[in-house]
């Protein structure tokens, strides 16, 4: 099963040539993202390009023009559609959980996975960095984090709470904590292993939530 935030964005083999062969318009698409996500990793939001995503996914220039119309375009598709895998994937690791308690685990040990493809921290860091100059890719974050907040919140939900805001405000605590150990991870803090981060995050959580 694959592991971690954006799990499945760069895992399929985008780099076969497939030019020449028939794929239906949604296949071809797909492909074209998973194209771009491998190239925005290696190289970059701000340096990836249209002809380097087309020779990725095998593919003409014009076909990739054809379906996203612009490199923008394209750039913020491809880290809406690793969001999408991500919460395919955590969806059915929180829901294998039978408590709250359980499913916030599960969530967890999950996003800091040992096994964890660093390339996939790569893509969701080119997200945070290039936000702030770029208000389709802010838009895109902005859903993101939401959306990671109400999942979270939506764990803890059935939990007692001083007010009806509680399960909210501890999503979004819990949340930045799980960003920021996340990135000290990416970026392999000697301090900050896939284990220490998950002990932490789940410590935080125990005190916040009085188990």
């Amino acid at each position: 099963m694959s592991r971690g935030r954006f799990a499945g964005a760069v895992g399929h083999d985008s780099r076969q040539r497939v030019r020449g062969k028939t794929i239906a318009p949604e296949d071809r698409r797909t492909q074209i993202l998973q194209a771009a996500a491998d190239v925005i990793c290696e190289r970059g939001f701000g340096e990836t390009r249209v002809a380097q995503v087309a020779d990725r996914a095998g593919v003409s220039g014009a076909t990739v023009i054809y379906h996203f119309d612009t490199l923008d375009r394209l750039l913020v598709e491809a880290l809406k559609h690793c969001e999408q895998l991500f919460y395919d994937s955590a969806e059915h690791i929180v829901a294998e959980g039978t408590t709250p308690k359980d499913r916030l685990t599960r969530l967890v040990r999950w996003v800091f996975a040992a096994e964890h493809n660093t390339q996939l921290w790569a893509l969701w860091l080119e997200t945070w960095s290039q936000a702030p100059r770029h208000p389709q890719v802010a838009e895109a974050r902005a859903q993101q984090d939401s959306r990671w907040r109400s999942m979270i919140a939506g764990i803890v939900a059935g939990l007692p709470f001083d007010d009806a805001s509680g399960a909210w405000r501890f999503a979004v605590s819990f949340g930045a904590l799980l960003d920021g150990l996340a990135i000290q991870v990416a970026l392999h803090d000697t301090d900050v292993s896939p284990e220490a981060a998950s002990d932490i995050a789940m410590s935080y959580a125990k005190t916040a939530l009085g188990w």
